[in-house]
């Protein structure tokens, strides 16, 4: 899979860089911010930065950051991850820059994302997953056209406890 980018509005969906080196070692330092599975790359920002690349390399899941069109100042991520080709689908993932948040940053990149995931990749079913008690993970889901479609029960490690519930959202290439 060759990177790309994408408009997103006043926003701009770009691969991850050298050059973001800083901006991820706040994010991996920010305890608002989950990373789902937590890997041991989430710990050195330079292996973080390399374990995107490869997965841009095998085709394993696109990771993005979130940038201001005009500035280039990076204000997020998203990222496709569990990207199956023959079953069309991937998961949805995503995170906010604390100065950055409510700003409509993740709404925009998950839109664009969802966008050319259903294009570029002809994926159909997009998932998304977040931790029951995570309001603002449930708005931005919500306003991207993402389904709930229901509580998986004590199904994931990394959301700050070893289990918990969590809400599956969902959205089709067919759906408006």
């Amino acid at each position: 899979m060759e990177p790309v980018e994408i408009a997103a509005g006043r926003f701009q969906l770009r691969p991850w860089n050298e050059h973001d080196v800083d901006v991820i070692a706040g994010a991996l330092a920010d305890e608002l911010i989950v990373h789902r599975p937590p890997v041991p790359e989430d710990e050195d920002p330079h292996a973080w930065l390399a374990a995107r690349e490869q997965r841009w390399a095998s085709g394993e899941g696109p990771s993005f950051a979130v940038m201001d069109a005009v500035s280039g100042e990076v204000h997020g991520h998203v990222a496709l991850w569990k990207v199956s080709p023959q079953w069309r689908t991937a998961e949805v993932g995503y995170w906010t820059l604390k100065s950055s948040r409510g700003r409509g940053v993740a709404r925009h990149g998950v839109g664009a994302l969802t966008r050319w995931a259903f294009g570029a990749l002809e994926l159909h079913r997009l998932e998304l997953r977040h931790a029951v008690a995570n309001s603002a993970s449930c708005a931005v889901a919500n306003a991207s056209g993402y389904a709930l479609e229901g509580v998986l029960r004590g199904c994931l490690t990394g959301f700050g406890e070893e289990f918990t519930d969590v809400h599956l959202h969902a959205r089709l290439a067919t759906d408006t």
